[in-house]
């Protein structure tokens, strides 16, 4: 059976807008964060920028990684800030924004067909 409805097989126009703990102490203390979607040729690129390739074989760069996460696929944030601002987030919050977007090892589970596989 083809598929009719071109929208089960592309991303989502639309972001998701997240609201993440902005200070340990103070639960009141909320920062929003918006969302896109993570395409196939998303994980490509990230995986571009994570596994470097050399004489010694594979490494892992997890900086630069999470560095093309939080400014490709973060879309907008309350308070506004800029690309060189999301890479200067502190350690808490760049821990709660970090939980929103898909993580290293999801990347490489991805890149040999794990998000398409069902969750146990």
């Amino acid at each position: 059976m083809t598929v009719v409805d071109k929208s089960k097989i592309l991303t989502k126009k639309n972001d998701h807008q997240h609201e993440i703990s902005a200070d340990p102490d103070n639960p009141d203390s909320v920062m929003k964060v918006w969302v896109r979607e993570v395409t196939f040729l998303d994980i490509q690129k990230a995986a571009q920028t994570m596994f470097v390739i050399g004489g010694d074989g594979v490494s892992l760069d997890l900086e630069a990684y999470w560095k093309y996460a939080f400014t490709n696929w973060v879309t907008g944030t309350e308070p506004e800030l800029t690309a060189d601002e999301m890479t200067q987030l502190n350690a808490y919050v760049g821990e709660q924004l970090s939980g929103l977007l898909p993580k290293p090892e999801e990347l490489a589970e991805a890149m040999q067909g794990g998000f398409t596989k069902a969750s146990s």
